[in-house]
């Protein structure tokens, strides 16, 4: 920079360190800025993503603990639904508990087996089957789940003998689902009670027929 005067270097060094810092800014800092948004972009997508994952593992484990006392829950009430009616043991069980309380039964009579439908829970219509091909049979109706049967009983007895004996039906040794009770006057005081229930058999289960 000989030959130059004091402000023509001045100048002349005010144009290199604008380039310098033109170069930097386009080669450095904004790459850099912009990799930094990427990657910062990027962490905001891997923390919402752990969330998701860890709310859904957290619903995971609340649908397994749910899942897990509905299946004891179902458990224990097949473990109250005999494979046959057992009409002599209902009968006698019913009677051992009438005794207990202290009141005598006026009917106690039981209705033909039919398939089971949850008690107060209408039918719900079969869907329709598509024709089976030509020349092959067609598929067997599915085994229901369950069958069920009414029963029909009466006492006579005080308020207090009624409460005492729907207090002991909720721990019965058989499961019954009262659908009917009707309560009218009698000779004081007694009153003539009438219910229906419905109690439920599990269909048994033979074994696989063998392939030919």
């Amino acid at each position: 920079m000989k030959g130059l005067s004091g402000r023509e270097r001045l100048m002349v060094a005010v144009v290199i360190t604008a380039a310098i810092a033109t170069l930097f800014y386009m080669f450095v800092w904004s790459p850099g800025t912009a990799r930094q948004a990427q990657l910062r972009q990027e962490v905001d997508n891997k923390q919402s993503e752990v969330a998701r994952l860890r709310a859904m593992a957290a619903t995971r484990e609340q649908k397994e603990q749910e899942y897990a006392a509905l299946s004891e829950r179902i458990r224990l009430l097949e473990v109250r639904l005999p494979a046959e009616r057992e009409i002599p043991r209902l009968i006698r069980q019913l009677q051992d508990l009438a005794r207990e309380i202290g009141i005598k039964l006026t009917l106690l009579r039981p209705g033909a087996l039919q398939s089971g439908a949850a008690a107060g829970t209408p039918q719900q219509p079969t869907p329709a089957r598509p024709a089976p091909p030509a020349g092959q049979p067609a598929p067997a109706p599915a085994e229901p789940r369950y069958r069920q049967f009414r029963l029909d009983l009466a006492f006579d007895g005080t308020y207090g003998d009624l409460i005492a004996f729907l207090g002991r039906l909720e721990n019965f040794p058989r499961f019954l689902v009262l659908t009917q009770v009707a309560v009218s006057p009698g000779e004081l005081p007694t009153l003539k009670v009438t219910m229906a229930a419905n109690t439920f058999v599990l269909p048994k289960v033979g074994p696989a027929p063998t392939p030919p």
